[in-house]
């Protein structure tokens, strides 16, 4: 920690270790945005909500009816659920 503070860089960014971690035990989302500042604007500054919307109707475009639809409707009917 020493010579990382006082006589390196000041972080462990750069240690092969951290590397090695944030590979294995980070989970990067995937809908946030990873661009710089710079990246991001030159992309147009793009909305996380726009990007949110288009993750959620990939997601359902491929999803399909997973549920038996006569099971569907008894639960529709028992809580009354109206829409699609």
């Amino acid at each position: 920690m020493k010579q990382v503070c006082l006589g390196g860089p000041g972080h462990y960014l750069g240690s092969d270790q951290t590397l090695k971690l944030m590979q294995t035990e980070y989970i990067y989302p995937a809908v946030a945005n990873r661009m710089s500042p710079k990246e991001w604007n030159e992309a147009g500054k793009p909305l996380l909500l726009d990007r949110a919307i288009q993750r959620k109707n990939d997601i359902l475009a491929r999803s399909g009816n997973v549920i038996d639809p006569s099971i569907d409707a008894a639960i529709r009917a028992k809580f009354n659920i109206h829409f699609k």
